[in-house]
């Protein structure tokens, strides 16, 4: 600006008059400190009183690092260089602060102003956890979206499917807590998902839990998320948990059976006063969710062993929705594997994209104690090794091309031991 054009401003600003000037320069929402090149305090908003203790009018004549021991306005004298919306801490608060120097026409450090932003502290730090949040649920979307994919759709049309679809329906038009019961591999997060995309939270997130992934000793953070410095190894900035990231969405408790009693206590608070507290925190956290628990156990028989809280299965066992297994809807085998074929086309790019007669009738004829988890596994290893563009006879396992050979999981039930050990004994038998 030339000597010229500051005349034309200086004489548009004299016509505002002195009582404007001031107002314009003293205000509560900036609070300014002009100090001169040799540091001594020149003015002093009468706004300053609050936060420093000390009036305006006594502080002008002294040096700025008398008034404000932790002050960093000074150094802008040595290099002329502005600093704009540093965090410091300033008589013990945390503020918002942008430290401007004077300039003359040839460029010479004449002072320099300190504003602050100091009754929009709290909405920043608001602002912060948003993005936070935010960003934890950018993350997990970005985790999940391939296992997702084609999640929406429940495919089959012989009964039970078509009584399933109708529950799944019936409860997305509610915010009623889901429990979702079935064998395992049954695909039951495809149904929790399914339930998402027909509520009107469609457009909300969508977060699953697997409880049983979970250490217990993360449980609490991971669910609840926990503030900067909670313990050993948290991040500095604190971390949402998955009830906040689930805010206005829908939450999937996956495999919910195996949670800690003592984990089980605190999600059944969450549950009843929609509020989460931070690990280390000192505020309450208002969150909305929709819940779907799943799980491939007996609830009924933990509560008798004095593993489930019989207050919590009440509590999420509101409507119930049973997974069929995959023999028992053995006349969609055909659609649901022509599915997952295109699926893991898409994921491993090459590989037969169609599945010959021959070999979809001994798909049928197979029991499935995996499930359909166990029908993706043979379909991706029958891709792999296929020779053209149709999974044959040759292709798939042992198992299914023997029809005398008893398949594991089908032999009669002569069981014995605990719910645990048949349990795990079954597993052995299908990974073997």
């Amino acid at each position: 600006m030339d000597g010229k054009d500051a005349e034309l401003y200086k004489g548009k600003l004299n016509g505002l008059g002195e009582e404007f000037i001031y107002a314009l320069i003293d205000n509560p929402y900036e609070c300014p400190i002009v100090i001169g090149r040799d540091g001594i305090i020149c003015f002093m908003s009468r706004y300053c009183k609050e936060l420093l203790g000390i009036d305006g009018k006594d502080a002008i004549g002294k040096h700025i690092t008398e008034v404000v021991s932790d002050t960093q306005l000074h150094e802008i004298l040595k290099d002329g260089k502005a600093r704009i919306g540093d965090t410091l801490y300033i008589a013990g608060r945390q503020q918002l602060i942008s430290r401007i120097p004077i300039k003359d026409q040839d460029g010479n450090v004449l002072g320099a102003v300190g504003k602050g932003m100091l009754n929009e502290v709290k909405r920043l730090w608001d602002l912060q956890s948003k993005i936070e949040l935010l960003d934890g649920q950018l993350q997990y979307y970005q985790s999940q979206v391939n296992k997702l994919k084609g999640g929406d759709t429940i495919i089959g049309t012989c009964p039970p499917i078509q009584e399933v679809k109708e529950k799944a329906l019936l409860a997305a038009q509610t915010t009623t807590n889901v429990l979702i019961t079935g064998e395992s591999g049954t695909g039951k997060e495809v149904l929790a998902y399914f339930i998402h995309q027909s509520s009107p939270r469609a457009n909300k997130p969508f977060i699953k839990v697997n409880c049983a992934s979970i250490p217990p000793e993360l449980f609490e953070s991971e669910l609840f998320g926990y503030e900067p410095g909670a313990f050993t190894g948290a991040r500095s900035k604190g971390k949402p948990g998955k009830f906040e990231m689930a805010h206005g969405g829908t939450i999937l408790l996956d495999e919910v059976g195996e949670l800690p009693l003592p984990m089980q206590a605190k999600l059944l608070r969450v549950l009843q006063e929609k509020s989460v507290d931070r690990l280390g925190g000192t505020r309450t956290v208002p969150v909305d969710f929709r819940l779907i628990a799943a799980t491939n156990r007996d609830l009924s028989e933990m509560i008798k062993e004095d593993k489930f809280r019989i207050d919590l299965f009440f509590r999420i066992n509101v409507f119930n929705i049973l997974a069929p297994s995959l023999k028992e809807i053995k006349e969609d085998i055909p659609q649901i594997a022509k599915h997952l074929l295109s699926q893991l086309k898409s994921e491993i790019t090459w590989g037969p994209s169609r599945i010959s007669r021959d070999a979809i009738q001994l798909l049928q004829n197979y029991s499935w104690p995996g499930n359909v988890r166990e029908l993706r596994n043979v379909l991706e290893k029958a891709s792999i090794i296929a020779k053209n563009d149709s999974i044959r006879i040759e292709d798939l396992p042992e198992q299914i091309r023997t029809p005398t050979q008893e398949a594991p999981g089908e032999k009669e039930p002569h069981l014995t031991g605990t719910l645990k050990q048949i349990l795990q004994d079954t597993e052995r038998q299908v990974i073997e």
